[in-house]
């Protein structure tokens, strides 16, 4: 039952809170607006107890996380969504089971962020970076998904993705302070590769750009969904 006159956004958040945050800000700050009535209506599910997703990939067992998910889509669809958005690139590794039991679109998040790098880069055979957790490297979603549009996918040495698993990890989600090592490092070895800009698959990372002011080289997935999200509900970018 619709509990909001107009188009409404549901969201899967809390993966993790910060980065759902960032995310709610980014679809305001991306609607051209002049009044509140301008803005996207949203319903926020903050699910923060929802199990680690890399640690689920690593372990084989994804059941108890992929039911949450699954609920929690079909609240939003029955508390009137029209569309679902889920701030967390991991959680796109269950997507297909999500979709499967609702009639309301997700955005993919994988697939739009792709799309948006090939925007980026100045043809077939481009090579673009990929920072994300463990669990989305491993299950080869960014991949996949930028060889799909004819780009060369660069995932970081084994060295700096631990590095970016501190950023994410130690860092934003710790709510502590980043060594900007950690990420300068990744970033040195994709433009070093010849990447013509670098996708940031995880959405902690999306928090980290807004903390600490990256360039235009990096492809922002959250912000990419946000700008779709605004459009699918039917208000104007700003």
């Amino acid at each position: 039952m619709a509990v909001m006159d107009g188009k409404t956004l549901g969201v899967i958040g809390g993966m993790g809170p910060l980065a759902t945050d960032v995310f709610y800000r980014m679809v305001i700050d991306n609607t051209k607006a002049e009044r509140d009535q301008d803005h996207v209506n949203m319903i926020i599910l903050n699910h923060s107890s929802m199990p680690d997703r890399t640690a689920a990939i690593n372990s084989g067992d994804t059941k108890d996380v992929t039911e949450k998910l699954v609920r929690d889509a079909e609240f939003l669809e029955q508390s009137g969504a029209c569309c679902i958005a889920i701030p967390c690139n991991t959680s796109h590794s269950l997507l297909p089971y999500i979709e499967e039991a609702i009639s309301i679109p997700v955005i993919n998040m994988i697939r739009e962020a792709a799309a948006a790098a090939k925007d980026k880069c100045r043809g077939t055979g481009s090579k673009v970076g990929v920072m994300a957790t463990d669990g989305t490297i491993r299950t080869g979603l960014y991949t996949g998904a930028l060889r799909d549009i004819g780009l060369e996918p660069v995932i970081p040495s084994a060295a700096n993705q631990k590095r970016i698993m501190r950023v994410i990890y130690e860092g934003v989600k710790a709510g502590k302070p980043v060594d900007p090592l950690d990420f300068e490092m990744p970033e040195a070895e994709f433009v070093n590769a010849g990447c013509e800009c670098a996708i940031l698959g995880c959405t902690e990372l999306s928090a980290y750009r807004a903390l600490a002011g990256l360039s235009d080289y990096f492809v922002d997935a959250m912000e990419v969904v946000a700008r779709k999200a605004i459009v699918m509900c039917g208000k104007e970018l700003r």
